[in-house]
């Protein structure tokens, strides 16, 4: 973290933030104005920002098996890894990682759409290689309603064109990578967002190179990432034993060390952006396996 960047609690005043991230700035709007938590910025988006940047940093192509020479597994670079955000807020994050070179789904309700995100990916769009594609997206709605070509919702479908296959211009499953920050702080919040992302990782699977030992999976969910202010430890610490039990979401939290040897904190207090955590998982394939109607 450069030492120009404040901690999100310093600047939720300012209604547009000159943001550095990498060799770039964005200028980013945001709303503190009560209507939404989602339309300014957080630390939970700043801490995983950086985290992401330095963990998949060189990473932003996906390789595929296409075959063997010699007894040799030959692999093949392909396109840009997908990346799906649940509560992109003012869109810190989506753009980190289309700055790396990743394709970024970027979500969240219709208010936080039209008032902030649209405009910060659109405004900053030209400064990343990966595209960033932004659309409402409903938890509480079925998955089996789900509508990926639609340009402006993939839960409320709109009345404006769609583009097909000859003109492609959206983002739809299999996702690489699934991220959330700063959406766990509310017990209301903890179903409709573990629903989501398991049936995101669910329609996800995607090939695998074939085990040796008999009888495991020869296909992978997408990884997993989540940053959570710990305000509440009690409902932090049920949401993940949750998200185990129920949805086969099994979390890992990263190190306090590896966060800050990836850059968090940097330039700031140790207080600062003390009680924010990120959590590493992934559906474990079985657990509530998805009904046929939507695979």
């Amino acid at each position: 973290m450069s030492d120009t960047i404040q901690p999100a609690h310093h600047t939720k005043h300012l209604p547009v933030l000159a943001y550095p991230f990498n060799n770039v700035a964005f200028h980013l709007v945001q709303r503190d104005d009560g209507i939404s938590n989602g339309t300014a910025l957080w630390l939970g988006a700043q801490v995983l920002s950086v985290y992401l940047s330095a963990e998949f940093k060189g990473k932003s192509r996906k390789t595929i098996e296409t075959g063997m020479d010699n007894s040799t597994l030959v692999l093949h670079d392909t396109e840009r890894p997908k990346v799906v955000e649940l509560g992109s807020g003012i869109g810190l994050t989506a753009l980190a990682l289309a700055s790396l070179g990743y394709d970024v789904l970027a979500t969240d309700t219709v208010h936080v759409c039209a008032s902030v995100l649209r405009a910060n990916i659109n405004a900053n769009a030209h400064l990343v290689p990966g595209r960033v594609y932004v659309r409402e997206l409903d938890w509480g709605v079925d998955p089996t309603g789900w509508i990926w070509d639609d340009p402006v919702s993939i839960t409320s479908p709109t009345i404006l064109p769609r583009k097909g296959s000859d003109g492609r211009d959206f983002l739809s499953p299999p996702f690489d990578l699934i991220v959330s920050s700063d959406t766990i702080y509310d017990m209301a919040l903890v179903a409709p967002l573990f629903e989501t992302i398991y049936a995101l990782s669910a329609l996800s699977l995607s090939p695998a190179l074939p085990s040796k030992s008999p009888g495991t999976p020869i296909s992978k969910p997408p990884v997993i990432y989540l940053a959570v202010e710990r305000r509440d430890p009690t409902l932090i610490t049920a949401a993940f034993r949750r998200a185990s039990e129920e949805w086969g979401l099994l979390f890992q939290r990263v190190s306090e060390k590896r966060l800050r040897r990836a850059g968090v904190g940097v330039g700031w207090d140790a207080g600062e952006w003390e009680g924010v955590e990120v959590w590493r998982g992934k559906w474990d394939g079985v657990t509530r396996a998805v009904k046929q109607a939507i695979l």
